[in-house]
């Protein structure tokens, strides 16, 4: 296969878009880092808050299934267990 220069162009325009990509997720991953330690709190704990966000605000009523999963769960657990997790 041969490139023309169009081609040749347009690929360097995609590995340059890459790149800026690839860049920007860089700071965003050491953002959130930033964020979780203002926090004190895990890296993931606010990867999932933004993902919570990102999907509520696209579609709606997330939070209201992620609530209904959480008292699903918390009913499982004896009351006994949680008084124990809530002294500690």
């Amino acid at each position: 296969m041969e490139l023309d220069h169009k081609a040749r162009e347009a690929i360097e325009d995609i590995i340059h878009r890459r790149e800026g990509i690839n860049s920007i997720q860089a700071q965003l991953k050491e953002d959130i880092k930033a964020i979780a330690e203002y926090l004190a709190v895990k890296p993931a704990q606010v990867a999932r808050i933004i993902s919570l966000v990102e999907r509520e605000r696209a579609k709606g009523d997330v939070l209201e299934a992620e609530r209904g999963v959480i008292d699903a769960a918390e009913s499982m657990i004896p009351v006994t267990a949680s008084a124990e997790v809530q002294d500690a």
